[in-house]
């Protein structure tokens, strides 16, 4: 596991994502984030007013798509949080966010 990650929106600007040690994003600040499986593939983006609400399909995502890893990027602006989510869906297309 990397503790960062690097990943590229639709728009071709690129992201760094923060390994959440233990799982735990540790922070109630705003932001986007990412589950990631084993093999590094994004299976579920999103992005939440307080980050510890990223677990919120943690269980889901785990136990249907393999999710071994959960990044967060820290992100307070609403409009610029929106924007990144959309744009890495966009270019990732992750399975869970396929079903939403």
């Amino acid at each position: 596991m990397k503790p960062y990650i690097e990943l590229k929106g639709a728009s071709g600007a690129v992201y760094r994502y923060k390994l959440a040690e233990n799982g735990d994003p540790n922070t109630t600040i705003a932001g986007n984030y990412v589950y990631v499986d084993a093999k590094g593939a994004v299976v579920y983006a999103g992005e939440a007013n307080n980050l510890i609400d990223s677990k919120g399909r943690w269980s889901e995502a785990y136990a249907r798509y393999g999710a071994t890893w959960l990044y967060t990027r820290l992100n307070v602006s609403g409009a610029s949080r929106a924007d990144e989510y959309s744009d890495i869906v966009i270019a990732l297309q992750p399975i869970m966010n396929k079903a939403d």
